[in-house]
């Protein structure tokens, strides 16, 4: 692994395209380490990160105390990409200047990929309608689906969706409504991303979702030890921080040269 050592008067400019960034999305100390140490290093630099994320203002001032949940998450295995997908809807929230109030969450198990779509309301139709046209038609169909009771998932439109599309249809139960802890934690996660950025009103939090995922898809996920992005599209994305650092040529010229002249 190729780091980049860093001066002093450079290391408040990689902070805060690492963690302030609107594409690196307030994230907590230990992803924002995570960035950096991919591509830099300065002595005592895992201090600094920490002091960075520690003061800054616009994550103390959005952020309020964390909600523990207290009832006991399940976790589901998943062996390739699109065997198992979780879906849920976070909402009501503060109605959008685009009208919007809610949020369609849909996660791939396995390579913890996530989609957050926006909507005005959270009728089946209108769910049913966000999974095909903008998830299953980019991605494909998942194997099984995973939801909660909601009202929207089990009505008969779209359970109907779902043997038209062969889709093992799966679902909490009552005792244990809040069994899905993958979802469960990204819409916790999601929310404090959001609470970092939109205005005071919170009236363009919808605007902000393409930004937050990206930074979410792009930052080292704890249980896989990869990024969502490295296992979807098999590579890392591409990030303003990456662009500080010289690309660096793996195949030298001279290597080439002779094949150019066939």
């Amino acid at each position: 692994m190729l780091q980049l050592i860093v001066p002093k008067k450079l290391q408040q400019e990689i902070l805060t395209q690492a963690h302030n960034h609107r594409l690196s999305g307030h994230l907590m100390a230990k992803k924002t380490l995570g960035r950096i140490r991919d591509k830099f290093y300065w002595s005592g630099y895992r201090r600094s990160v920490e002091n960075w994320c520690r003061g800054c203002d616009q994550c103390a001032s959005r952020k309020g105390p964390s909600k523990k949940f207290n009832a006991e998450l399940k976790q589901y295995g998943s062996g390739h990409t699109m065997q198992r997908c979780a879906m849920d809807i976070m909402g009501p929230l503060p109605k959008s200047t685009r009208g919007n109030r809610y949020v369609l969450v849909i996660a791939d198990y396995f390579t913890k990929w996530t989609e957050a779509y926006p909507m005005a309301d959270m009728e089946a139709e209108t769910v049913a309608r966000l999974l095909v046209e903008q998830f299953i038609c980019r991605y494909g169909v998942p194997d099984e689906l995973h939801t909660d009771q909601g009202r929207q998932f089990e009505s008969e439109l779209f359970q109907h969706m779902c043997r038209l599309l062969d889709i093992n249809k799966t679902r909490t139960t009552p005792f244990h409504p809040q069994s899905d802890g993958m979802v469960e934690r990204f819409n916790r996660t999601l929310a404090e991303m959001l609470s970092a950025v939109v205005a005071k009103d919170q009236l363009d939090w919808d605007s902000w979702i393409p930004y937050v995922l990206m930074a979410y898809r792009s930052a080292e996920h704890e249980s896989t030890g990869f990024s969502p992005a490295e296992l979807m599209l098999g590579r890392k994305l591409g990030l303003p921080l990456s662009t500080t650092v010289p690309h660096h040529r793996t195949t030298s010229e001279p290597l080439l040269q002779p094949f150019r002249n066939l």
